[in-house]
């Protein structure tokens, strides 16, 4: 009891996690409305402005893993706050450069940066909850993951229309000066004591092979990679679609993805209530089934009914909703089997989530030839291999260690 209160008193603002690991992925999508800016910008193709997008998931898979054996052995707060002062610094240094291959190195050590926070807010609410309290809370934090790239684009393609590409680098180190102010000021040490000492490398080899032979660690995580996985098929081939066939701007891409963030708040927030009531196994069921069906809608709609942009967003919405019932669950299912490799954990599942993602943007745009089955065929592909980790891998439910 004495122990439960001390880890509540200890406990962040859920809040103040949400906001610092909605800056990774906020980063991320924004440049997708600047991709033909930079073209014209530096004189380059489009496709070699996809750089931007591919180094930046590039530094996330590759940072993650490292920032979770570093908080596990050194404290989650510390390793945060330098990260994220990173982050700051290179957001504005992005402002400032005049080639595309420099604004490319920039992103990545953005990525390198900016990678801490979603490991070391998983780890913190590890560290502080019990497995369902861990679900709710991971609802939290997915429902701003899920707004912060959605809403990105929507808040860029203004910005891109009035003062150029650089101002949305502005705007993004502006709102990082504050994020930090507060996370210096409010953030506390949520790291439990280590019984023995290791020395770092043992501590980081026992880490990683104990979540390597973990089932359950595999199967939630590859759960939260397909569904994620989806997203970018989704996001890396809908702007083409939108341009080509539906002859949208980007400012009308970004209203649609801000209903999509909005579709995965309502996902989140009904979740929520969902595993209070019948926990977070339950709830990952019923969103998995939810998705599965809702891919095969988006099917329906694409391919039997006219182009259009209702026909092309309705059913996605669906969809979202879903991923807003099965992210949460499947985040703190690959952390809470794991407590003493809890960041190590959480580095790890976002760092394969990442790579997921990465091939799915390159095979998307590969698979992409400009009709609507090119747009839907990738993203029902990886919503039935989420369903089938499920099934192989994550039956059993991940209760407290």
């Amino acid at each position: 009891m004495m122990a439960s209160k001390r880890l509540a008193a200890s406990r962040p603002p859920v809040v103040l996690l949400v906001v610092a690991s909605s800056f990774s992925p906020f980063a991320l999508t924004l440049c997708v409305p600047a991709l033909p800016a930079l073209s014209e910008e530096f004189g380059v193709p489009v496709s070699s402005t996809q750089f931007v997008i591919s180094i930046y998931l590039l530094g996330l898979a590759l940072a993650q893993p490292v920032h979770g054996l570093l908080a596990d052995r050194y404290g989650r707060r510390p390793v945060l706050l330098w990260g994220f002062g990173v982050f700051t610094l290179v957001s504005l240094a992005c402002v400032m450069v005049h080639s595309l291959s420099a604004l490319v190195a920039l992103r990545f050590l953005q990525a390198l940066g900016v990678a801490t926070c979603t490991v070391v807010a998983r780890a913190m609410i590890r560290d502080t909850s019990n497995a369902d309290d861990s679900a709710r809370y991971m609802a939290w934090l997915a429902g701003g993951m899920a707004v912060a790239p959605m809403t990105a684009p929507m808040l860029s393609g203004h910005l891109i229309e009035i003062s150029g590409w650089r101002a949305s680098f502005v705007t993004t180190a502006g709102l990082a000066v504050v994020a930090f102010a507060w996370l210096l000021s409010s953030l506390p040490e949520t790291r439990r004591p280590v019984a023995s000492v290791e020395s770092a490398l043992k501590q980081a080899r026992n880490s990683v092979t104990e979540l390597f032979k973990s089932r359950a660690f595999w199967g939630y995580t590859l759960i939260f990679g397909f569904v994620n996985a989806a997203f970018f098929a989704f996001l890396t081939n809908t702007p083409l679609y939108f341009s080509d066939q539906l002859r949208a701007g980007p400012s009308l891409f970004g209203y649609c993805m801000g209903g999509m963030a909005l579709a995965y708040i309502c996902g989140a927030v009904i979740g929520s209530r969902i595993i209070k009531r019948r926990g977070s196994e339950q709830t990952l069921r019923l969103g998995l089934a939810g998705s599965l069906c809702s891919s095969g809608v988006i099917a329906f709609a694409l391919l039997s009914l006219n182009a259009s942009v209702f026909a092309t967003v309705a059913p996605f919405l669906l969809l979202f909703v879903c991923t807003g019932l099965v992210n949460p669950p499947a985040m703190a299912g690959a952390v809470m089997n794991h407590p003493r490799q809890a960041a190590a954990a959480a580095g790890l599942s976002n760092s394969i989530a990442m790579i997921l993602s990465g091939l799915a943007s390159v095979l998307a745009a590969l698979v992409y030839n400009g009709d609507a089955l090119s747009v839907c065929l990738p993203v029902v592909f990886f919503i039935a291999l989420s369903v089938l980790a499920y099934l192989l891998l994550a039956r059993q439910p991940a209760g407290p260690a």
